[in-house]
């Protein structure tokens, strides 16, 4: 893919912007430590897809949206466990693209202070092959593995978002995941650029969720579920565990510094 002057620029001054972002978060988490008041912070779990329109179909032929509904439901367990009794899980409904713009207006009128939309990924159809499973022929691809994160520059919080998702991102890692790197392939549909190679970060601009949305907002793609063997291990409970006290740990860190931000205003508005 040729690259002009003007993209090299612009790639240039958003990596920096990450790379800001980043240097931000890593300094106010040092200074704040864990001072989170869970019980103040608006968390909103959107369920990727919806009946009508369910997404993905897995290498086994069961429907994306399943997986979404699952884990996103303990996630919302684990999180009102841990504390941040406002959190929110968002089953929206529609066949059409309308649909997606409910979410962000659903999550600004509660005034969520993050939003994490939940997918499971599918892969480009070049890369596809056909198998028989229980008398049924499906579509897989067992090329690539793993999780990624996507955020929006064109979301108003966009060094939040980053910053969240690296937080995110070094969970998972500490818990052995990893992310998949096939995004930045040089096909339609993918070279997404890669923000943050640490934890695994891509920029998507113009998905709705993430540019619409007045808070942070990232869209976490669990796996892959036309991977043959990812699928099984995302269909498992202990896998599902894993992911989710990665999220409930980025949560305490990233309420921490949030609040910590707004702590001096708070102050001075009270002067």
């Amino acid at each position: 893919m040729r690259t002009t002057g003007s993209t090299r620029a612009s790639t240039l001054t958003i990596a920096v912007l990450a790379i800001g972002a980043l240097m931000t978060l890593t300094a106010g988490a040092a200074a704040q430590g864990s001072a989170c008041e869970p019980e103040r912070f608006k968390i909103v779990l959107d369920v990727g897809h919806t009946v009508e329109n369910q997404g993905a179909t897995s290498a086994r032929g069961v429907k994306e949206y399943v997986f979404n509904l699952r884990l996103a439901k303990e996630m919302e367990t684990a999180l009102k466990e841990a504390g941040f009794t406002q959190t929110h899980l968002f089953i929206t409904h529609g066949a059409t693209r309308a649909q997606l713009f409910t979410r962000p207006e659903r999550a600004h009128a509660l005034g969520a202070d993050l939003f994490v939309s939940i997918h499971h990924n599918d892969v480009q159809e070049r890369y596809k092959s056909k198998w028989q499973y229980e008398g049924q022929t499906q579509s897989y691809s067992d090329a690539f593995s793993g999780h990624s994160l996507f955020v929006s520059r064109e979301n108003a919080r966009f060094s939040d978002s980053l910053a969240f998702g690296h937080l995110l991102g070094l969970e998972l890692k500490a818990r052995g995941l990893v992310y998949t790197r096939h995004h930045t392939e040089d096909v339609p549909g993918e070279r997404r650029q890669l923000l943050d190679p640490e934890g695994g970060v891509y920029r998507y601009d113009r998905l709705v969720v993430l540019k619409y949305t007045k808070m942070p907002a990232v869209l976490v793609e669990t796996g892959i579920i036309v991977n043959r063997a990812d699928e099984l291990v995302l269909g498992s409970p202990e896998h599902r565990a894993i992911f989710t006290s990665a999220m409930v740990a980025a949560a305490k860190t990233f309420c921490g510094t949030q609040q910590a931000k707004l702590s001096p205003r708070l102050t001075r508005s009270r002067k």
